[in-house]
């Protein structure tokens, strides 16, 4: 009797140990969606075109995070994608970099994948990589790199197309530790506080250039619109779904006054304002130095918890104003 007892008890606790393994696996969750994950966090960060050559861009709807920048004081602008939960096979098309993508990379500490970049003096990106202290991996394709070339069916420069998930399992993740400036709440939430906005537009310079976004109050996400039609991953055909928008304001400058070499202010502190659950909030973002993440805060001061899911970061310079429209 004491051997079933002692039988039943030790299978008790074999049990219960796989239960709280499930949980602890159930628990871990991505640090750039919040999402619950069963993998490491490895982040690929992609420098993407935006001209309307490179429109519809394939695979940016399985980016987790992205960011749009000008790099022309005409008001072009372009991506950088940051890729951890799902790695796309492909994507299309990657262009180069400036020294404010590479600072938007070095929040993240993973890989960085461009084609080419800037080398005037001044405006270097790659002395900006060499001197960033353990700045990750660094992909790119105008050296070569076979997992890089050219889309047939489209013209360059709009045409570059990246193996990433070719990189991805190429890289040496042994000596990487990925990070991310984002925060999430455990469980969506529509916020009780707040303005409520179901349509804004980020009006950056060029008029060919005009994001926008649209509450969804049945699928509880952003729509994403460019130039006021639906905005769609080049691969899947699909709208762009958004859980959180962020318009981060920032002090834009020229290097001589050249229009081409963006000086982006993203250490120190400015004005954000933010989208969650079809409400509008606004708050302050800041860096201290560029080896640190960004922190956003609300208008208390405390650190803001975004609803799990994908991101879009507007950068957006202080003298632009962010357009609400309903």
């Amino acid at each position: 009797m004491k051997k079933t007892i002692a039988w039943i008890l030790a299978l008790m606790l074999i049990f219960a140990s796989a239960a709280l393994a499930d949980d602890a696996r159930e628990t871990k969750r991505s640090i750039t969606t919040g999402l619950p994950t069963d993998h490491e966090d490895r982040i690929m960060v992609c420098q993407m075109d935006n001209e309307p050559g490179a429109r519809p861009q394939k695979g940016i709807g399985s980016a987790d995070i992205v960011y749009e920048t000008e790099i022309y004081d005409g008001g072009y602008t372009r991506y950088t994608a940051v890729f951890n939960d799902t790695i796309p096979e492909q994507i299309e098309a990657i262009r180069s970099a400036r020294i404010v993508h590479a600072d938007i990379c070095y929040e993240y500490q993973g890989p960085f994948i461009h084609y080419g970049g800037q080398r005037y003096p001044g405006s270097d990106v790659y002395y900006t990589m060499k001197i960033l202290e353990n700045f990750g991996p660094d992909y790119d394709g105008i050296g070569g790199d076979r997992e890089f070339y050219r889309d047939k069916q489209r013209k360059a420069p709009n045409n570059v197309i990246c193996n990433l998930k070719n990189l991805y399992d190429r890289t040496d993740w042994s000596a990487i530790t990925c990070k991310s400036p984002l925060k999430f709440r455990t469980d969506f939430k529509v916020p009780e506080q707040g303005e409520a906005v179901t349509k804004f537009r980020v009006p950056y310079r060029a008029k060919s250039y005009v994001p926008s976004y649209e509450w969804d109050p049945e699928l509880k996400k952003y729509r994403r619109f460019y130039n006021n039609k639906p905005y769609v991953d080049g691969t899947t055909g699909e709208q762009v779904l958004v859980d959180n928008v962020i318009v981060q304001h920032v002090e834009y400058s020229w290097f001589e006054g050249q229009s081409d070499r963006p000086k982006v202010q993203l250490r120190g502190e400015n004005k954000c304002d933010y989208f969650i659950g079809g409400k509008h909030f606004t708050g302050t973002w800041r860096r201290s130095r560029i080896r640190n993440n960004t922190v956003y805060l609300d208008d208390d001061g405390d650190k803001i918890r975004f609803n799990p899911g994908t991101t879009f970061i507007q950068i957006l310079r202080t003298e632009r104003e962010l357009e609400i429209l309903d």
